[in-house]
């Protein structure tokens, strides 16, 4: 999904909750039902190291339990490959649509036209 369609998929089905994992910092993002991840560095309560996928990835599954059917957009794609490259982002990507399906939630990730096509495509076939 193309990134600049963020919005609308946040407002998309107001009834689901939502678990935002962005570079936007907090604040940018406001609703009530968005749980935001901020991909940040910089140590902030609403933050988690981009070099700690693991607790990324926690964090998404501990909202997933609790909240059951969410719907998790991954709006951080490019900034992760750059942090951990193409491999073991869409490695990830493919453990959030496992635990997407699990708990019966949806997996949206977008992108921006800095994606070439061979990545795109992988892309494509791991969140079908």
């Amino acid at each position: 999904m193309d990134y600049r369609d963020l919005y609308s998929l946040l407002h998309k089905r107001p009834e689901r909750r939502k678990i935002l994992i962005t570079r936007r910092p907090p604040g940018e993002i406001t609703g009530g039902n968005v749980y935001s991840i901020w991909l940040t560095k910089v140590e902030h309560p609403g933050g988690v190291d981009p070099s700690r996928l693991h607790v990324l990835e926690q964090t998404v599954w501990d909202q997933m339990k609790v909240n059951g059917g969410v719907d998790v957009i991954l709006d951080a794609l490019e900034y992760l490959m750059m942090e951990h490259g193409v491999e073991q982002t869409l490695r990830f990507v493919s453990r959030l649509r496992d635990m997407a399906m699990i708990m019966n939630s949806r997996l949206y990730v977008t992108v921006s036209g800095g994606i070439d096509e061979r990545t795109l495509a992988l892309l494509r076939r791991l969140i079908e």
